[in-house]
């Protein structure tokens, strides 16, 4: 497919021209028995002979075989895409065992405390990266930037702070090449190096990532999830999060994945003392959005995505993860929990910032107010163009959305 498909909202799907033409060769290379699919043993053969262990988690033991069987059968990956996740199933591999490195060699690692993690959740498009980013410049916040996210442990102590032993760099490297293979994808989420970024990355690692946004379509794996993959990724989170913190240590983190809702119980079970900012917005931007999200990153690799599944994913992914939410939380204590409204975010996201931090109980700090004022005139809404979307590019329309969703749960709970 040398041509990109465009969107009646404009937005292009597809990568640029030469990964198009790469993509051609596609049944060429399948035809020789050449096709990159993702080798669990192979892939997991070469990180031991790396690090010179094999002591892989039973978690990612479990998730990986279903979610490389997902991404080889269900995703229908493009060329391009198919050497894209090889590349990334490795590097997940390579994290997951840096990590089980540090811990052998720091074992007061599992001994860190998480004390009062702020998360910050609601589905895609209700403004949960503006305020998770406004909330991360707190002076005592610990938030995941991207570099880290991409790369988060050394495999030696000394000159790592900041990435400095190569990892900042290999990151900024690889986002660069997003941005080129998916420039409208920077319009929807921008992302920069430093920028705090979401527990997907973290999730990615263990191949455990809750039933939420992901980068393909991969119907099985959704399929395959359950209780007790919910409780192994939130294991698997506390465990990550316990080496980041020891690494760098701060007074709370901020953390942010709209996949979260699908799974809160066990993210209440695992951090009780959690507090929890549930963003809320208008399903007939939320959808459209998300969907539109979804059709962007699918079509970086894949050339054959069906923008009626996308329609249906993004409908059931908000109302599953809307129940979820609504149900788990009543599990909530009033006292750890705050809705936002989206418009009452945008109206202003300073004073919504300095308010859930006051409502929430966390120490005050007198030069966030300053701080958030001066990455909000430096960080304008439209710095990477504006992203349009439309309902009817997705085979949906505001009586379906009404139809299937239930309204925003009554905000009887503490609001900001």
């Amino acid at each position: 497919m040398l041509r990109r498909r465009r969107l009646s909202s404009g937005v292009r799907l597809g990568p640029p021209l030469p990964l198009r033409l790469l993509n051609t060769l596609g049944p060429l290379v399948k035809a020789l028995g050449l096709w990159p699919r993702v080798d669990v043993e192979r892939q997991m053969r070469a990180t031991e002979r790396k690090y010179g262990r094999n002591n892989w988690t039973p978690e990612l033991l479990r998730a990986l075989p279903p979610r490389a069987k997902a991404f080889n059968e269900d995703a229908d990956l493009s060329l391009f895409g198919a050497l894209v996740i090889k590349g990334q199933f490795l590097k997940s591999m390579d994290n997951a065992m840096a990590l089980e490195n540090l811990i052998a060699q720091h074992p007061e690692i599992l001994d860190v405390e998480i004390r009062r993690p702020l998360f910050v959740l609601g589905l895609a498009r209700t403004g949960t990266t503006l305020l998770q980013r406004l909330l991360s410049l707190h002076e005592g916040a610990r938030y995941l930037p991207f570099w880290e996210g991409y790369s988060p442990y050394p495999r030696k102590l000394g000159h790592h702070q900041g990435g400095k032993d190569g990892r900042w760099r290999e990151a900024n490297n690889r986002l660069k090449l997003l941005n080129w293979v998916g420039p409208e994808f920077n319009k929807i989420h921008p992302i920069e190096v430093d920028d705090p970024e979401e527990c997907y990355h973290l999730f990615r690692n263990h191949f455990l990532v809750p039933p939420g946004f992901d980068f393909a379509y991969v119907p099985s794996y959704w399929k395959w999830w359950d209780a007790r993959s919910h409780q192994d990724v939130y294991r698997m989170h506390k465990r990550q999060l316990q080496a980041l913190q020891w690494l760098d240590p701060k007074q709370h983190w901020v953390l942010k994945c709209p996949n979260h809702l699908s799974g809160l119980q066990y993210l209440l079970e695992t951090y009780p003392d959690a507090r929890i900012v549930y963003t809320h917005r208008n399903p007939e931007k939320t959808v459209p959005s998300l969907c539109s999200l979804a059709a962007v990153t699918w079509c970086m690799t894949s050339d054959t995505v069906d923008l009626a599944k996308v329609g249906e994913f993004g409908l059931d992914l908000a109302e599953r993860c809307e129940a979820a939410g609504r149900a788990a939380l009543q599990l909530v204590p009033p006292g750890q929990i705050i809705h936002v409204e989206y418009e009452d975010l945008v109206r202003d996201p300073t004073t919504m910032a300095l308010s859930i931090y006051d409502r929430l109980g966390y120490p005050f700090d007198p030069g966030l107010k300053e701080r958030a004022l001066q990455w909000l005139a430096e960080h304008p809404s439209d710095k990477h163009g504006k992203h349009n979307y439309a309902l009817d590019d997705f085979g949906l329309s505001p009586e379906i959305l009404k139809q299937r969703l239930a309204a925003p749960p009554g905000l009887t709970a503490t609001r900001a």
